[in-house]
């Protein structure tokens, strides 16, 4: 029996001190495959429910070592059975703020790029108390995807500080990436920044401004270079 059935069995049982006494057997190369199996092969496969409780249990094990397990969350959001309100992210919250509270970051920034919608990510921030709007920007800002640059300028626009919104616009424009550069041009536009150091191809027309936020499909469109449906 392999150490992947080994652990599933372990799962499925929710056998979490016989999981224990498996991980702990293990010598160091093995646990350093196990790593890998948990995040890439396991978790990866779990229903909601014992997604969340096998991380929970791994990550008081060993937080450093099985933390990245966060980013196997991916196969949840996609098929729309993400589900925050369990017991289970109470309890993993609860832990990482009793034992290491920056890892509480950590975690959501490896989740946020697997998130596929707008409620997923807002509810992955209820979830683990994230509260601080620039907190949030700097989440986003990491993530290369429409939906982040959207949520960006959703917060951006909340928020209405055009320092803030600079430094956002600033590192957008590093990313050196033909969306990056749309999303800085329209929350530029948007919020009437008119010192940022590029030249922006991306036309928007004033009459099409208030609808950028209308939701996500309008933004995307105009993030694209497309003109929005009105």
């Amino acid at each position: 029996m392999t150490h992947k059935e080994k652990a599933l069995l372990f799962i499925n049982a929710r056998d979490w001190e016989g999981m224990e006494r498996m991980l702990k057997s293990l010598s160091n190369m093995e646990f350093r495959r196990m790593e890998r199996v948990m995040r890439e092969e396991v978790l990866a496969n779990l229903d909601n429910c014992l997604y969340w409780e096998t991380l929970l249990h791994i990550i008081i094990y060993k937080r450093a070592a099985f933390i990245s397990g966060a980013t196997a969350i991916g196969h949840l959001a996609k098929d729309r059975t993400l589900d925050f309100h369990v017991e289970s992210v109470k309890q993993l919250h609860e832990h990482l703020k009793n034992t290491d509270e920056a890892s509480i970051t950590k975690l959501c920034n490896m989740m946020i790029p697997e998130m596929q919608t707008e409620e997923q990510v807002t509810e992955l921030w209820k979830a683990f108390h994230i509260e601080n709007e620039v907190t949030k920007l700097s989440m986003l800002l990491k993530v290369d995807s429409e939906l982040s640059y959207y949520l960006i300028f959703k917060i951006l626009k909340l928020i209405e500080d055009k320092v803030i919104a600079k430094k956002c616009c600033m590192t957008l424009i590093k990313r050196n990436s033909d969306q990056a550069f749309n999303a800085a041009s329209l929350i530029k536009t948007y919020l009437g920044l008119n010192d940022l150091p590029a030249c922006f191809s991306l036309k928007i027309e004033e009459f099409e401004l208030s609808h950028i936020d209308r939701d996500f499909n309008t933004f995307q469109h105009v993030l694209n270079g497309k003109r929005p449906n009105l």
